[in-house]
């Protein structure tokens, strides 16, 4: 099943070409307020299930090429990214086996939006394609082997990121947390139509070109591994999104006017255009 969030941020599914408007089968939850409607639905999708699948099924829609979709998760409760889950495991006093960053939910932005690079003095902003996981149940301290039950659903997301902002340049959450920094969707596949995260093909666009191209079966931590990481941190709800990394050796930087896209097999493509009011440039945004 695909998920979605359109229009005035009404819940849909994704039937083929249409998007049908699931409003009628979760009255309750779309009477809450906008940012409350996904993690409503993640947390209650055992017993509202059945009835999504009726009325995707049975309802008429809007078609998708018409609907503007929203960030699937529009401001998610908790955003949480993995960092360094690629390549040669860094040197780190941590003792968890993956770091993470928190990222703020005010950065996230949807398909078709636009990347607003802000005018603070930063040395570049850079992005990264990468696999996010959208918690499904309250989850505190869940073991590798039980991980993956608590997903409710996986999505598409660029973690974009101002360098040189901040005391520490790699990873800070100032750096990250600018707004429109996190495009995310284009909507949430439910695990039992993703089937294997460990095996998803991931690629990073500019402009069409390839920048990343990579496996999730490379994660240094499984997807499994990152939730049972970040569960033993913090408790997870329902919304929450935890993304798992992405390769970083070579820095990829955007600039004024390049689309950049996230393509992410069995869940779609999630694309945005990027502008920058400076009208800056980076030799490395168009290597």
């Amino acid at each position: 099943m695909r998920l979605v969030s359109f229009g005035d941020f009404a819940l849909g599914g994704v039937s083929g070409e249409t998007v049908v408007n699931l409003s009628s089968a979760l009255p309750e939850i779309a009477r809450l307020s906008w940012d409350e409607r996904l993690p409503a639905l993640a947390a209650g999708f055992g017993q509202s299930r059945a009835s999504v699948e009726r009325q995707i099924a049975a309802g008429s829609g809007q078609p998708l090429s018409s609907a503007r979709l929203r960030a699937p998760v529009p401001r998610p409760p908790k955003l949480l990214c993995a960092l360094a889950n690629f390549g040669v495991r860094p040197q780190t006093d941590s003792p968890l086996e993956v770091d993470f960053n928190f990222k703020s939910p005010e950065s996230v932005i949807g398909p078709g939006d636009s990347v607003v690079l802000s005018d603070l003095p930063a040395t570049g902003f850079e992005a990264e394609a990468t696999l996010a996981v959208v918690i499904g149940r309250e989850t505190r301290k869940v073991s590798e082997a039980d991980a993956l039950s608590s997903v409710f659903g996986y999505t598409a997301f660029l973690d974009l990121y101002g360098a040189g902002l901040g005391r520490v340049n790699i990873g800070t959450f100032f750096g990250k947390s600018l707004d429109t920094l996190g495009p995310m969707g284009p909507w949430i596949v439910t695990p039992d139509e993703l089937g294997n995260p460990q095996n998803l093909r991931i690629q990073l666009l500019i402009n069409g070109k390839a920048r990343q191209d990579y496996n999730t079966s490379e994660m240094l931590v499984s997807v499994a591994g990152v939730i049972s990481a970040a569960s033993g941190i913090m408790t997870l709800r329902p919304g929450d999104v935890v993304t798992c990394g992405s390769p970083a050796e070579t820095p990829v930087l955007v600039a004024d006017g390049d689309e950049v896209t996230a393509d992410i097999e069995r869940i779609g493509r999630l694309t945005v255009k990027v502008t920058d009011p400076l009208q800056r440039t980076w030799p490395a945004a168009v290597a």
